[in-house]
């Protein structure tokens, strides 16, 4: 009896063990589950939220408008390599202005893409060539003939031009990428054309061509070529019809 007393006693204090060990258990799972729900309320959240709002060092805007930016230039219809002969041109030569009113004057009533060309450069072969890509959209072609005509200093259009009923005064994307490689004089304030023009040329019009490629087709773009990008969409006839 006395043995049997002994061994009741071990059992007792190993089924409290056992409760003890089970308890500590039960509560490990539960802080460790605790543990995890909290996990998804810390603040990385909140940074990748950011990282995704400024992808590539582009602001969300800036990025929406990269993507209008290539709607607008594949509505105009021309490559990377015509937009960098035709930027080249923008950048080396200015549209001669003397005289621009009587060549604009003596264009039919339909224009072609290579009379408005040779309107706007008079003798000037490689420009014609470089902005025929450029001026193969009817729509394009009048907005720039009308743009054109104000660079003319005519103070009566209507009168003096016989395709002036033909244009159109709701310029979108692809006029408006049209206007600055036509002549970055019209397309926005002078500051900001002015660093556009100097980034543009230190960079050369085929590189800025090949960045502004990569941002549109949403490439990686480097920390300095995002300057280009930025002066590009940041010219105001740019920034307001290509947003």
């Amino acid at each position: 009896m006395k043995f049997s007393a002994t061994r009741g006693g071990l059992f007792t204090r190993g089924a409290m063990l056992v409760a003890s060990v089970t308890a500590g258990a039960v509560l490990a799972t539960a802080t460790g589950a605790q543990a995890a729900q909290t996990t998804p309320h810390q603040p990385t959240d909140r940074i990748a939220a950011v990282q995704l709002a400024d992808q590539d060092g582009f602001t969300a805007g800036e990025l929406e408008q990269g993507k209008t930016l290539a709607d607008g230039i594949a509505e105009l219809g021309i490559s990377e390599s015509q937009f960098a002969k035709a930027l080249d041109i923008a950048l080396t030569r200015t549209i001669d202005t003397h005289g621009l009113r009587e060549r604009l004057a003596a264009l039919p009533a339909s224009p072609t893409a290579r009379q408005t060309a040779e309107a706007a450069y008079p003798g000037d072969a490689e420009a014609q060539a470089a902005m025929l890509p450029v001026l193969a959209n009817e729509k394009v072609r009048y907005t720039t003939l009308q743009n054109l005509g104000a660079q003319s200093g005519e103070k009566a259009p209507a009168v003096a031009f016989g395709w002036w009923d033909k244009t159109k005064f709701i310029v979108g994307c692809a006029a408006a990428v049209a206007g600055v490689l036509i002549s970055f004089v019209p397309a926005g304030s002078g500051v900001r054309v002015a660093r556009a023009v100097k980034l543009f040329k230190s960079y050369g019009a085929k590189k800025t061509a090949e960045i502004l490629w990569r941002f549109m087709k949403g490439k990686h773009v480097g920390s300095k070529e995002r300057e280009a990008v930025k002066a590009f969409i940041g010219i105001s006839a740019i920034q307001k019809a290509c947003t």
